[in-house]
């Protein structure tokens, strides 16, 4: 399969399909383009874009725009609540954010575990919505330790944490997650 191109530059492109417990279905796409890295979640209600400073939540019906949160530095990724209640969007560094779609007021902003970051990877909802899993690494001793960090979605306090493996990390990263 070839890589998408703009102005005659290859760039990555990942793309991931959702079906929700109700049926509805949605997807999420990475555009990885060095000039405007975005990340757009299609569900059956809503398109949010996460552009980097800001998250943008459109009515998909219309197209009309909800709200957009602006301000932020690094926020490439997130995901959608399988119920579409919440969103989650994922700094580049060292925390997320939960979004409410019902009053789209943030909800919290949450630290990660003391000396862990997410860098250019992907978090995502469990496909009932009860947990959200973030991918995390951190640097000690001259290498690097991969974790997936796993909250429950309630308080998003921090349930368990699981160690990932080089090769699983990648499956969270970016770029490399496929349907």
């Amino acid at each position: 399969m070839s890589k998408p191109t703009e102005n005659g530059k290859e760039y990555a492109e990942s793309r991931k399909e959702f079906t929700c417990p109700n049926g509805g279905k949605w997807e999420r796409v990475i555009n990885a383009e060095a000039s405007k890295f975005s990340c757009i979640v299609t569900t059956t209600r809503f398109i949010v874009k996460f552009t980097g400073g800001s998250v943008i939540i459109c009515d998909r019906a219309t197209g009309n725009e909800i709200n957009r949160y602006s301000g932020y530095h690094y926020l490439y990724t997130g995901d959608v609540k399988p119920d579409e209640t919440e969103l989650f969007s994922l700094e580049n560094g060292k925390h997320f954010y939960i979004i409410s779609l019902t009053d789209n007021q943030p909800i919290k902003r949450i630290t990660l575990p003391t000396g862990y970051e997410a860098i250019d990877v992907c978090g995502e909802y469990t496909d009932d919505g009860t947990l959200l899993r973030v991918p995390v690494e951190k640097y000690t001793d001259g290498k690097y330790i991969y974790m997936l960090c796993e909250y429950e979605t309630n308080s998003y306090s921090l349930v368990n944490t699981l160690p990932l493996w080089q090769s699983e990390r990648l499956m969270w990263h970016w770029d490399h997650f496929s349907v």
